[in-house]
């Protein structure tokens, strides 16, 4: 199947992770532009592609799922864009040191990604806390940052906010900000497991519910 993500067209399959909202604004609000940039958590290669097709100086694009790396593969070929793709578990097996770093990682709590339907069943997921993977990142990157180089990072009220923000402190203190915030209409999966969820992690406005999707921006 064909994808479309800011007039780039992806192929996919059932079993691999199609772009969101959340990658779309990734897109939108990264400062990447003549830059050497890492797309953390590649997916089908969106983010990649999108820099690569759009200025970006050098791009690395990492996964731990192959068959991400394999549509990664085939979608930048696709695009005429060169990425260099990296089988790695986050940071495991990245060496380089980038001007920016774009992480789309899962920030939702595994429970809930189970509910929704956001994510096919061999795709790597939170833990339940949901931020497990977003706070190793956060703690991995600062050396693999050039020195004024920035980290953009990705939350839902799906993860444990508090957590991830105490890390972000504590990896780069005092040089963190959240850029974006944006308030996401529940799917009916979601109305129908709504009792599944804690109080902070939703809004209810008029009767209508809403997670809350946020971006941060960390610099070394």
């Amino acid at each position: 199947m064909i994808v479309n993500f800011h007039n780039i067209e992806l192929e996919s399959t059932e079993d691999a992770f199609r772009p969101t909202l959340i990658s779309e604004e990734c897109a939108l609000n990264a400062e990447f532009k003549n830059k050497k940039v890492l797309d953390m958590g590649c997916g089908i290669g969106p983010l990649a592609i999108y820099f690569a097709k759009n200025g970006a100086a050098e791009v690395d694009a990492c996964d731990i799922y192959d068959k991400h790396l394999e549509l990664t593969r085939l979608n930048a070929k696709r695009n005429n864009v060169s990425i260099n793709v990296i089988e790695s578990d986050l940071f495991q097996n990245v060496t380089n040191k980038y001007d920016l770093i774009c992480c789309d990682v899962s920030g939702v709590s595994k429970n809930i990604a189970e509910v929704t339907g956001w994510f096919p069943t061999e795709v790597p997921k939170a833990d339940d806390t949901g931020s497990n993977l977003i706070v190793r990142v956060v703690e991995g990157s600062p050396e693999h940052l050039k020195e004024g180089g920035c980290l953009n990072i990705c939350t839902t009220s799906f993860s444990n906010i508090e957590e991830i923000e105490s890390t972000m402190q504590n990896s780069f203190p005092d040089k963190w900000e959240k850029i974006l915030e944006k308030e996401v209409p529940f799917s009916k999966r979601l109305i129908a497991n709504i009792d599944l969820l804690k109080d902070e992690m939703y809004l209810e406005k008029n009767g209508n519910y809403f997670w809350i999707f946020s971006m941060y921006k960390l610099s070394k």
